[in-house]
């Protein structure tokens, strides 16, 4: 079962399938050394993948319809997901990227579609904006002490 902003979406014989790309880069240059620098882990991607029977053409609308919606700064729209692997990946909201393809199944009297949908907000973005804020304090009172100190050196030369 697939819901997107609490609309449901029944596509028959449905799979999802789950990448995460953990972003590093080789350091060895031109040894045979392993050392790399962490790049960060980049959001989770579902690429989904079912059939839905011509006689539903209003699903097939719809899912098109949410795929290409924008905002009111014409960025792509951010939907809430249901679905028990987003449940047990802690992905709350999704974007759609890449591709969305409906082509006729060979036998059945249903479209084979298939789209890709990327996790917005992540988790480790959440944490990573978290450090950057918990940081940011004291960089202010490094700056206000270092600029006391400076202040005392004036006035004892």
């Amino acid at each position: 079962m697939l819901t997107l902003n609490g609309e449901f979406f029944d596509l028959t014989s449905m799979r999802v399938e789950m990448s995460m790309e953990l972003k590093d880069q080789d350091m060895s240059g031109q040894s045979s050394g392993t050392d790399t620098a962490e790049q960060g882990d980049k959001g989770k991607k579902l690429s989904i993948s079912g059939l839905i029977p011509f006689s539903q053409t209003d699903t097939l609308t719809r899912l098109y319809q949410l795929a290409s919606a924008k905002d009111a700064r014409k960025n792509r729209v951010v939907y809430r997901i249901g679905h028990d692997i987003a449940k047990a990946l802690k992905i709350r909201q999704i974007k759609f990227t890449g591709r969305i393809n409906a082509t006729e199944h060979d036998s059945l009297l249903a479209w084979n579609v298939s789209f890709e949908l990327r996790e917005h907000n992540s988790v480790a973005e959440q944490k990573e904006n978290r450090d950057k804020q918990s940081s940011k304090p004291n960089q202010v009172q490094s700056t206000r002490h270092q600029q006391a100190l400076k202040e005392a050196e004036e006035t004892l030369a």
